[in-house]
């Protein structure tokens, strides 16, 4: 039987590592979570409601790029963006390669989600809102459409 991914997450109820199903609960625990780092044998300890943005490192498979709150960035290494939306419990997906924190949405301009707090070289962040993703996306923010195509 496969061991199952021991994760402190922000999901109040859901066991503690180790315990039997729906004894003890981590609503007591802090949210933060060990990654590895991309080039090295380093973990590092994330605050999880820090993080804004992840990108996925176009070459590096595995590589993940995180962006925290005050525009901090880490490079990780072994963890996919499902298990990344799973272990926080709240970001969602808008593309293929980027996953974003509700936390993190200024504005949306037609398909350019714009973050807040975050720039590229002192210009504002942005990434493209897909079309697979756009319906849970706008549902989760509960937009109301007016005949508008999705």
């Amino acid at each position: 039987m496969k061991e199952a991914l021991h994760i402190i997450s922000l999901n109040d109820g859901i066991p503690v590592p180790g315990s039997e199903q729906g004894a003890a609960t981590n609503n007591h625990l802090k949210d933060y979570y060990l990654f590895n780092l991309a080039g090295g044998r380093k973990k590092i300890k994330i605050l999880l409601p820090d993080i804004m943005l992840v990108r996925a490192v176009k070459g590096g498979h595995a590589d993940k790029l995180l962006y925290l709150r005050g525009n901090v960035q880490h490079n990780i290494r072994g963890c996919a963006l499902e298990e990344l939306i799973h272990i926080t419990g709240f970001l969602l997906q808008v593309n293929k390669q980027d996953l974003v924190s509700p936390d993190a949405v200024n504005y949306l301009e037609e398909d350019n989600i714009f973050l807040n707090g975050l720039s590229d070289n002192g210009k504002p962040l942005f990434v493209t809102l897909n079309r697979t993703y756009k319906k849970t996306f706008l549902d989760f923010f509960h937009y109301k459409r007016e005949k508008e195509s999705l």
